[in-house]
């Protein structure tokens, strides 16, 4: 959606689609935001692509997206939900964002069965089903989700956590983290974690009593879509 000179980069999550973060976009583009939402590498397609995937695949599909909205808007925002709230904030700790949103981001080491189960076995079995129900409804109420985790992807993505975490210190633009109370996907704490680690003296933090993950399209979104706007607009300078 081409703006004005504000730019937000919208950053869907592992084995999702920017479908994740369309609605968000049209709200921002409709109050006048130049919005992009890039499709990363390797999503959108077919599960078994995700395995050859590496995590800055998905890193510098990001950057192209951002390098994108820097040449043509004077200011970019960067929002990410889930895995794509890691992208959000590492893009955050090497360039120059006005801002940086992280929804329902994870951070901490991931204990999760199936994690570990991936890394022994990922050479062998390909996918590791999304057993958890909450996971299962929202792949099909979001439709465009790979219904499967790909396990390569999923061992990339672990590693990718620990090269974000050390860079959590470095982000000095303005932040705002956003996550759920009962989020069976990424459990809260990730939140808070993400919150004191990271190096902004602007930052807040906004957590919803609700079990969904994806919340850029769930039960919550009116208030997620204001409160990501109020920021959007305060770290900009673009309120009306």
């Amino acid at each position: 959606f081409r703006g004005g000179p504000v730019g937000c980069l919208l950053i869907h999550g592992l084995t999702g689609t920017p479908h994740d973060m369309r609605r968000l976009g049209e709200h921002l583009a409709a109050r006048g935001y130049t919005v992009l939402g890039p499709r990363l590498t390797h999503h959108a397609t077919h599960p078994e692509d995700m395995n050859r995937s590496a995590w800055h695949d998905w890193y510098l599909a990001a950057l192209d997206g951002w390098q994108m909205l820097d040449m043509i808007c004077e200011q970019v925002v960067v929002v990410g939900v889930s895995a794509g709230g890691v992208t959000a904030l590492l893009l955050a700790s090497r360039e120059a964002v006005s801002g940086v949103v992280s929804i329902a981001a994870p951070m901490m080491p991931m204990t999760d069965w199936r994690v570990r189960l991936a890394r022994t076995v990922s050479s062998v079995l390909p996918f590791v089903p999304k057993s958890d129900p909450g996971e299962q409804l929202e792949s099909e109420r979001l439709y465009t989700s790979y219904p499967v985790w790909p396990t390569n992807a999923v061992v990339e993505l672990t590693d990718y956590l620990r090269h974000v975490n050390a860079a959590l210190p470095a982000i000095t633009a303005p932040a705002l983290v956003m996550h759920a109370t009962e989020d069976d996907t990424v459990p809260l704490e990730n939140a808070t974690y993400i919150y004191d680690r990271l190096g902004s003296a602007a930052k807040e933090k906004v957590i919803y009593e609700v079990a969904e993950h994806v919340l850029t399209d769930g039960s919550v979104t009116p208030d997620l879509f204001a409160r990501v706007t109020a920021f959007v607009e305060k770290v900009t300078g673009s309120a009306d």
